[in-house]
Order: C-alpha cells, then structure tokens, then sequence
C-alpha cells in the first residue's frame, strides 16, 4: 500500500518508519525544510551541536522514544538537574519529597498534606476516576488554598491562562504518575534524533518531501503545489484547524469535532549569553509569580555541556499563550523590553552578557485537557475513506511530548496495518 504523510514531526515519521516494517511504501510531506516538528532544531555559528526551538528532554519512564533512539542507533544520556521554582523573590529547589518537606513558604502541615496528596496521586494506577474533576477545584480541596495557590495555581494559570479552571485532574495526574527527575538529552540534540530517523526512512525505501505543502486532501488523493497525487490511504499529523482547511469534504458534524478542540500556542525567546543567568547549576525555574509576564526559564547549558554551544550560556524564555496574544506580533527586542524587568529580578545585569537572541514562535503547541476528556478524543479513522488522523490532540491523559509522539505513530500505523489487512 502506497501512504502518503503530511508532516514530518515525530509521530508522522514513527508512523512511516513502522509501516515499512509491514510491507508499505511510504512518502512524507513537510512544509518546512527540515524534519522534526515541535523539535526542531536551529544552529548558530560556532555552535557544534544544533538546538531545539522549544526547549526538550524526556524521563527514564518514557519507554517509546527510549526504544526507538535504540533500534536507529541514537543514544539518550541522563542525569538528574536541579529543578527550582521562584516564589516570593526566592528561588527554592522543589524536585524531591525531601526538598518538599524543607519547602519554608508553607507549614510543616501543609507539606506533609502536600506530600500525602502527591504520593496518592502518583500511587493509583488509574485516571479514569479523576477526569470528572478539574485540577483547580480538586487540589484547592485536599491540598488547602495556601498551599494549592503558592505553588500548583501559579503554574496552572502560567500554562492555560484563561482556561486554567477548566484542566482535567486526569492531566495532572499523569505528570506526577509518569514524570521523573532524571532527565535524558539526545547526543546531538533533537534534530539529530530526527535526521536519524529521517535518514532510516529513506534507507528503507520511504521518501520526504521537504517545502511541500500540501492544500488539499480528498479520498486517496491530495494536492501539492497545484499537483493531484493519487495514493492508498493518507495519515494526517497536522492540528485539527489546519486538517479542517486542508480537507473541505469532511462532513459538517465531524468538523464540529474537531473546532471544539482548544489549544493553545507557544512563544520561546531563546538568549545566548557569556555568562550563567541562574544560581547553582538551576536547570529549571517555575515562575510561581503572577506578575511575571513569562512561565519559565530553563537554562539549558546547566544540563547539557556548554562546550557543544562554543561555550555559551543558553537559555530559554518560556511561554504558552493564545495564538491571538499580542507577544506573538512583537518583534524580539520588544519581547525582550518586555520581560526585562522580571528577568532583572532573577539575574541583576543580566543583559549585558546577551550575545544573541531568537524568538520561536508556534501558533499550538498544547490542548486544552478539559472534564471527561476521554469522550471527546476522536479516533484515527476519519469519515473520509482511507484518510487517517493522529496528532497531539489525541494524547490522553498523558501529556504531549516526544515520547508520546512516537507511541502515537507507532499506534497509528498498527491501525492502518490492520484496516489494510481487514480490507484486503
């Protein structure tokens, strides 16, 4: 079966990779000029290996890129960075039970509630009980306003803004159940990882058609370029918005579907400086401070070696926003007037050790995870025959990333697989 694959993120190549594994031929097509989607790399001069866009790791727990990175021959190392969060004008270490029973900003009963609450959560196996709750209301109850509104509603309202009340205790059930503090980088990097397995795919027979955009998609066919295509079937990767532009025919009450989807956008100013930003080796900082304007600041070369950066200090600015934000429009010197004064309070005199600065910005980069979400996730097979979606709008409970990128892919093309099988 001949398979055409729009996109070339992570999930739309594990999917080609397997399905070659099965007999079919595939041909992948990417807008932009490199594969990797949402971990996709850039390169300044001197600089030996490239660096995400949008800052990435993975946890010793995420077993499907793990074993993919091993079967294409990419090694993953781990080690365990500080993750801190700012609260108060302190920056306080907060990524252990025993860090956590030292946290001064709350009683000693509030950090026993707290660490009771998080052990239960990450001992029950199962989600499905929680999703009838929202975060918010749910951890207000059994953590207590205080210890709920210092840390945990601060980051919440970071991350979804407007629609933060409204967050499934199922998602934040599974970044305490799944997430842990090693913390594994690609040798090389993200990009490295998906030239890999871009260059497999080739290997393998499968092509990729990098700056080719596809406009329209019908029933075993698409369009590129003004071009018709004919194929077997199709796997689309791209967000619901942009699959509802690319396939007019869907039928009405399927593209009501996938329009109640939220989502969210991503802005990440990245800084090159000659000097470190944040104190003792801090990786990772939550910003628990509701007057900061961003969510995180994560240096990255207090966990991967400054030397692959020319011996630059790199860090990330982070931020998830609505597409519609005005910090999408500003140029990078006024994001960066922007959020000058709180990254003076974090790193006095900071800015004059920039050496450079380049802002990513992506219109979705997260769902909005609402109640009962489970009944909502639409399946692979659309109403146009042969015409197959997956994509991260489909992820549940867990949250999107790398990792499951790749189950997705792998689950997709066992899906195809089989509906070949079942309709030969």
């Amino acid at each position: 079966m001949h398979i055409a694959i729009i996109g070339a993120g992570l999930t739309g190549m594990t999917a080609a990779f397997e399905l070659q594994k099965k007999g079919h031929t595939v041909q992948i097509f990417e807008k932009e000029a490199t594969p990797g989607g949402l971990a996709m790399g850039f390169q300044n001069d001197g600089w030996e290996w490239p660096l995400e866009k949008h800052y990435h790791h993975i946890f010793t727990s995420d077993s499907d890129i793990r074993s993919l990175a091993e079967e294409i021959g990419v090694k993953f190392r781990f080690s365990r960075p500080n993750t801190s969060s700012y609260i108060d004008g302190d920056i306080l270490q907060l990524d252990s039970p025993l860090k956590l029973l030292m946290f001064s900003k709350l009683t000693i009963v509030e950090r026993l509630r707290m660490a009771a609450v998080l052990g239960y959560l990450r001992y029950i196996s199962g989600w499905q009980s929680l999703e009838k709750f929202t975060a918010h209301e749910w951890l207000q109850k059994y953590l207590g306003r205080v210890p709920y509104g210092t840390l945990w509603e601060p980051l919440l309202l970071g991350k979804f803004g407007p629609y933060y009340k409204d967050i499934s205790l199922s998602w934040f059930w599974a970044r305490i159940k799944a997430r842990t503090t090693k913390l594994g980088y690609p040798d090389h990097g993200f990009q490295k990882f998906a030239d890999t397995l871009a260059e497999k795919i080739i290997e393998n027979g499968g092509s990729i058609k990098y700056k080719s955009e596809v406009t329209e998609i019908k029933e075993n066919c698409l369009t590129i370029e003004g071009s018709v295509k004919d194929v077997d079937a199709i796997l689309v990767t791209v967000p619901n918005k942009l699959f509802m532009k690319l396939a007019p025919e869907l039928p009405g009450e399927y593209m009501d579907k996938l329009q109640s989807f939220k989502g969210i956008g991503a802005v990440n100013m990245v800084l090159e400086l000659d000097a470190p930003f944040l104190p003792n080796d801090v990786y990772w900082l939550n910003i628990c401070d509701e007057s900061f304007p961003f969510l995180a600041v994560v240096e990255h070369t207090h966990y991967v070696d400054k030397f692959h950066y020319n011996g630059s200090c790199i860090v990330y600015v982070g931020n998830y926003l609505p597409s519609d934000h005005p910090y999408f429009s500003l140029s990078d010197e006024e994001l960066l007037n922007t959020y000058d004064s709180a990254l003076e309070k974090i790193s006095p005199g900071y800015r004059a050790h920039i050496l450079s600065k380049t802002v990513f910005r992506v219109p979705f980069a997260q769902p909005i995870v609402t109640q009962n979400f489970s009944k909502h996730i639409l399946p692979f097979q659309t109403p146009l025959k042969n015409v197959f979606l997956a994509n991260m709008q489909q992820v549940y409970p867990w949250d999107r990333g790398t990792n499951f990128a790749v189950e997705m892919g792998k689950k997709v093309a066992w899906y195809i697989d089989s509906s070949y099988e079942k309709n030969a």
